[in-house]
């Protein structure tokens, strides 16, 4: 019998010593240190650590697509209020390049008045006699009757004002039957009928010096439109 510090350990019948082999547990490291199995509370608190950073991850991620989703919104405000801002600067720039454009027309059509010894008055007259004679006619028919008007108003046969020659008895048929008045009152006329009007009085002559113009109707003369001019 040998005698060990762990203990005796006997011998065989032939003298030899047996040694006893111990089953070490695979929770014994190989260092000799034993690793404890984990016990229920730890499992626990492993797992309340995982869900915890799972949540933490969800509520970062729900986070980012909220502050993602806030900042589209905002850029679409941007967006749609710089467009806003676009169209007004668009609107307010036509409407300043409008009014420009009309006090630029006004002061010409006062120069050539003024030019002409017209009034304002008589030039509205004009224009609306032209738009009730030969307001569906060519441009070229609506300065032609202003120019028969302008050539009376030249004439030592007629008056030298365009409103006495419009108003002189039985002459324009617009002054009989009261069209001229209501369109006066009305102001419906036409740009180009105005134009045509204000071509006239700064002399142009597209029937020379012709006093006269009716429906067409077989007379000789120098025909635009449904006029002879004569």
């Amino acid at each position: 019998t040998t005698v060990f510090a762990s203990g005796t350990v006997p011998a065989d019948a032939s003298g030899q010593i047996t040694a006893l082999v111990e089953t070490v547990p695979a929770d014994v490291l190989q260092e000799g240190t034993v690793q404890e199995p984990e016990s229920e509370a730890d499992v626990l608190t492993t797992e309340g650590t995982d869900a915890a950073s799972a949540k933490e991850q969800t509520e970062e991620i729900q986070k980012a697509a909220r502050t993602a989703a806030e900042e589209q919104v905002k850029a679409a405000q941007e967006a749609a209020a710089a467009q806003a801002k676009a169209v007004q600067e668009a609107a307010a720039a036509k409407a300043a390049q409008e009014a420009a454009e009309a006090a630029a027309q006004a002061a010409m059509v006062d120069a050539i008045l003024a030019q002409n010894g017209v009034s304002r008055q008589e030039y509205d007259l004009l224009a609306a006699l032209i738009q009730c004679e030969a307001g569906g006619e060519s441009y070229i028919g609506q300065v032609a009757v202003g120019n028969v008007v302008m050539n009376r108003v030249e004439s030592s046969n007629h008056p030298n004002t365009i409103s006495e020659v419009i108003y002189a008895a039985g002459q324009f048929s617009p002054v009989r039957n009261g069209s001229l008045s209501r369109t006066l009152s009305s102001g419906n006329i036409s740009a180009s009928c105005r134009q045509a009007a204000l071509e006239a009085i700064a002399g142009s002559e597209p029937v020379g010096d012709k006093l006269y113009f009716r429906r067409v109707n077989g007379r000789s003369g120098q025909v635009i439109g449904n006029h002879v001019f004569y």
